[in-house]
């Protein structure tokens, strides 16, 4: 149920421009957004496309993080020793480096869920006329903008984003009137995140947004009067309220329970 959106195409725009007044697309906004999916559609269309001759993704919490995967394309790439992983890492940015050649690859590299923009300190890809790197990031730091970089805000979806979105999650049940739907991306703030969960529990519990949101309600309730409840940006209660209900179901529906510790465990790894 993808939606297209502004940010997408703008993405779009920037791999297809040539030159290199642009080179660093740097998607910027709360968690929950829609930043790393945007990123990944890019990308396949980008590959799929016949666009690209080289795609890293790296998964970038921190500077070492970074270090490893391009030490990992350095091995790959050029067959570098990775004994040493900073002067692996520096000698696939030097490869990326344009070079006066017939047929220069053609490359992009994503830095997916940054969250210092001091662990890209030296490590940005180069400025390249065949070349092009996106950014994910919650921070809106002053380093993430500058000489070929742009920021790209991504915001929550829009009414008609919802609507498309909610649309198409819940084509499988029973139509519900534009209202219901609308109330419902209302009561999940309009979160891609939130409202992903939303419709598996309407269609999984076969019940109406209408006793959905009643339910979401409630449980919001409940975990305001708890205690308050520390929410990442400027995430609203329901956000938690909608995750609460969806492992409760979980837990109904496993044998002996294991859901919730399996989910706990889950909770102390890397997300990814």
């Amino acid at each position: 149920c993808f939606q297209e959106r502004d940010a997408a195409a703008a993405l779009e725009a920037a791999l297809a421009a040539g030159g290199t007044a642009v080179v660093s697309q740097v998607l910027t906004g709360m968690g929950g957004v829609g930043k790393t999916q945007l990123a990944a559609r890019h990308v396949r269309d980008g590959w799929r496309g016949g666009r690209l001759d080289l795609l890293v993704w790296v998964t970038a919490g921190s500077r070492q993080a970074v270090v490893d995967a391009f030490a990992d394309a350095a091995q790959t790439v050029l067959g570098t020793d990775r004994d040493d992983p900073e002067r692996a890492a520096a000698a696939f940015l030097a490869w990326l480096e344009p070079k006066a050649v017939p047929e220069p690859p053609r490359w992009l590299v994503v830095l997916d869920d940054v969250t210092d923009p001091a662990d890209l300190t030296g490590l940005w890809p180069p400025d390249s006329p065949t070349g092009r790197t996106v950014v994910t990031t919650r921070s809106r730091d002053a380093a993430l903008t500058g000489r070929g970089r742009r920021q790209i805000a991504v915001d929550v979806f829009t009414r008609e984003e919802s609507q498309g979105y909610l649309t198409a999650a819940l084509a499988v049940h029973d139509r519900e009137p534009l209202s219901e739907l609308m109330a419902l991306g209302d009561a999940l703030g309009w979160l891609p995140l939130a409202m992903s969960q939303a419709p598996a529990y309407i269609v999984d519990a076969g019940i109406t947004c209408a006793a959905y949101r009643g339910l979401l309600a409630d449980r919001a309730r409940r975990l305001a009067d708890l205690r308050p409840v520390a929410l990442p940006d400027d995430q609203t209660t329901g956000v938690a309220a909608a995750w609460a209900l969806s492992v409760e179901r979980a837990v109904r529906h496993t044998r002996a329970g294991v859901a919730r510790p399996l989910l706990q465990l889950a909770s102390m790894l890397d997300p990814n």
